[in-house]
């Protein structure tokens, strides 16, 4: 009875095990199969949803689009309401028909103003603020494709960290599989000789640590595309392959005329230009219309007097210093500022595009050359692993092999980055790096 009882206590031991394994095993499948594998686009959407760094130029778009509504309702009429209390040590004559004999005398007025003339400083202001908004549009848009840039750099480099893990899991095989054969026919025939088991045994475990260099690697790569993306970089990530997407048309023009940077120059060289004449606008008189309503009273107990005004005020500013001289002459430097940049830009984004294309086409020739390493290279290592079983070639002559074989896989997948992420700077500054499918 005892020894039943025991039993039936080790069976249900091992059944509960069984299930806490097969539920372990149900949780991982479930969280396999709800990771998601984000593809290329798929990345860019989300950090252009939501990167800190376009976060920053949107508020700026919000602040220039305020700005201009604070400078049209500059041009509209202006209401104020003013409140005043004053003692008086004597009451004039003219006085004494509001106030009677108090000295106390209280004032309610409101007035409403509306600038008539104001030598186009109002129209030149709205105009360079609409400027404004345009070039913070324009900076929105350069630093998107910035962030697009650094998201498919991140990726590719994801991919090419990916492909030289996957080169030294291969060549861990290779190595592996060459050792233990060596080793067999060491046992079986004493030959390969000892030393040579050796240094195939030390070539394996280079290969070890080499695979152990590109998993960290791999996990660095991760982490740099998830901070491309704007994401928080403890969070897991899988990517998707891409296929041949290393390939520029030729169909495609690829010029500066739609660099962003450029454009935004173009609107801020606008408004400064718009800003030189709010500055002249100093050199002319100021015409506003001007109605005053206002109550007056000395005494709480008694009533008051109203009475009103209306008239045109005209404002000239006949001596200030130099100093709207100076406001124009300031304008005209940052115009000129403005202008020597633009032409600087120009130039450095030109050299940076002949750069570029001058990379994307060295790449590609190594591109070419690296396929077809890659293929020969594969055939040699195939046919030194058939003829080793057999014998017919040496241990060290499959281990040139197999290295051959394991660079050309690294060469072939060096040249496939260089070769996007030249044609992705290309993209970024012709302002081509993202379209929305």
């Amino acid at each position: 009875m005892k020894l039943l009882v025991e039993n039936r206590r080790v069976i249900f031991l091992f059944l509960f095990l069984i299930l806490l394994l097969s539920r372990r095993i149900l949780l991982a499948e479930e969280k396999k199969v709800d990771e998601k594998v984000y593809s290329l686009e798929e990345c860019i959407k989300e950090a252009v949803k939501g990167h800190p760094k376009l976060k920053i130029f949107r508020y700026i778009s919000e602040q220039k689009k305020e700005k201009l509504s604070s400078v049209t309702a500059e041009n509209l009429p202006q209401v104020d309401t003013v409140a005043s209390y004053d003692r008086l040590s004597y009451v004039t004559q003219a006085k004494k028909r509001y106030l009677g004999n108090s000295h106390d005398d209280y004032q309610v007025d409101i007035v409403v103003t509306q600038p008539l003339f104001t030598g186009g400083k109002i129209t030149s202001q709205k105009q360079a603020t609409r400027y404004a908004i345009d070039a913070a549009k324009q900076g929105y848009l350069a630093a998107r494709e910035d962030v697009i840039y650094g998201v498919k750099a991140a990726y590719y480099k994801l991919i090419f960290a990916r492909d030289i893990m996957k080169s030294k899991e291969d060549l861990l095989k290779y190595a592996e599989l060459s050792y233990n054969t060596a080793l067999d026919l060491h046992k079986r025939t004493k030959a390969p000789r000892e030393e040579v088991l050796l240094r195939l045994e030390v070539q394996l475990n280079i290969v070890k640590q080499e695979l152990i260099a590109a998993e960290n690697s791999l996990r660095i790569a991760q982490k740099a595309l998830l901070t491309a993306m704007g994401l928080d970089v403890n969070n897991p990530i899988e990517i998707e392959d891409l296929k041949d997407d290393y390939f520029i048309s030729e169909d495609i023009s690829v010029d500066v005329a739609n660099n962003y940077e450029l454009l935004k120059l173009s609107k801020e060289l606008k408004e400064a230009e718009e800003k030189i004449k709010t500055a002249k606008s100093g050199f002319y008189p100021q015409l506003k219309a001007r109605y005053d309503y206002g109550y007056e009273w000395g005494d709480w107990s008694k009533a008051g007097k109203t009475d009103w005004i209306a008239g045109v005020a005209v404002d000239f500013n006949v001596w200030d210093w130099g100093k709207t001289k100076a406001d124009v002459r300031q304008a005209e430097a940052y115009r000129d500022e403005l202008q020597s940049h633009e032409d600087l830009l120009s130039q450095q984004i030109n050299l940076e595009l002949e750069s570029s294309r001058l990379e994307y086409e060295s790449a590609f020739k190594r591109y070419e050359i690296a396929k077809m390493s890659f293929e020969q290279a594969k055939r040699s290592l195939d046919l030194f692993e058939s003829r080793y079983h057999d014998t017919l070639v040496t241990s060290v002559e499959l281990l040139d092999a197999q290295k051959a074989f394991s660079q050309a896989q690294v060469n072939l997948a060096s040249s496939k980055l260089e070769m996007r992420l030249a044609k992705a700077k290309i993209e970024k500054i012709a302002g081509k790096g993202y379209e929305s499918k």
